[in-house]
């Protein structure tokens, strides 16, 4: 059995540092997007304190580090951003909580409860985990990536330039995400755009780079002018973390082995 040493811990992964998947490296890959961000700032990896039998499922993780210490993204934008998190975090404990003791007699497709209270979990869940990839991928200094990430941006895009171009065009074009990350049933880097936390949300997709362009995430700072907020955006991209997550979801398997 390998060693302790023999292991990097990213996020919440062990991963073997000799680049082999073990068993439970794919299922914990596999459930990355039920997980969270992956990768964290230094300053912002910090979760509240290891759950117990009594602790409910969703605990937020403290991104208050990232308060006055972006590029064109006030402290008081941030606060404001992260207490709309913690709200997710609440309704979604409640939710799950619910759900143990819903009444399934009245089970309907037009009007139930146990419809509601699924739907909504999903859209609370959903709001957790991509907050959770954005705030994540902040705290950075932007520019370019590097290594494989940037080779594959390139062998996408064209140029880091284009992608820029490209992620500023989805950020006008959608009304609350921009998910840029590797579709693990093809093999490449993919992009998708949501509408809300849980319509269009891929499957066999594991978040790269998130951008949140729900006007809470830049009207404090922005008003309505949301090419501005994008602009600030990229200028605090952590493309190390972004790279980091990358490494890790190509080691997912792909294709019809997935499904396995």
């Amino acid at each position: 059995m390998a060693g302790k040493s023999e292991k990097e811990v990213i996020g919440n992964f062990e991963v073997s540092k000799a680049g082999l998947v073990t068993r439970r490296e794919i299922l914990a890959m596999g459930a990355v997007a039920a997980a969270g961000a992956l990768v964290t700032p230094a300053f912002a990896a910090g979760t509240a304190s290891a759950p117990t039998a009594a602790a409910e499922p969703y605990v937020a993780k403290d991104f208050s580090g990232l308060q006055g210490k972006l590029d064109g993204l006030s402290a008081s934008q941030i606060e404001q951003h992260i207490k709309l998190y913690k709200g997710y975090i609440g309704k979604s404990n409640e939710l799950r909580s619910k759900l143990k003791d819903v009444d399934l007699t009245s089970a309907n497709a037009t009007y139930s409860a146990v419809r509601e209270m699924l739907v909504e979990q999903s859209f609370a869940v959903n709001g957790v985990i991509y907050h959770e990839f954005y705030f994540g991928n902040l705290g950075g200094k932007g520019g370019d990536p590097s290594g494989e990430l940037k080779s594959a941006m390139e062998e996408r895009w064209g140029s880091i330039a284009k992608f820029n171009d490209f992620l500023k065009a989805a950020g006008k074009s959608v009304r609350g995400w921009v998910v840029v990350g590797f579709n693990t049933r093809g093999g490449f880097i993919d992009t998708f755009g949501l509408d809300t936390h849980n319509i269009g949300s891929p499957a066999n997709f594991v978040p790269l780079l998130v951008l949140d362009v729900y006007e809470h995430a830049y009207m404090v700072d922005y008003g309505i002018d949301r090419a501005k907020y994008l602009d600030a955006f990229l200028k605090n991209v952590d493309w190390d973390v972004v790279g980091k997550r990358f490494s890790i979801a190509r080691k997912h398997p792909m294709g019809a082995e997935a499904t396995i």
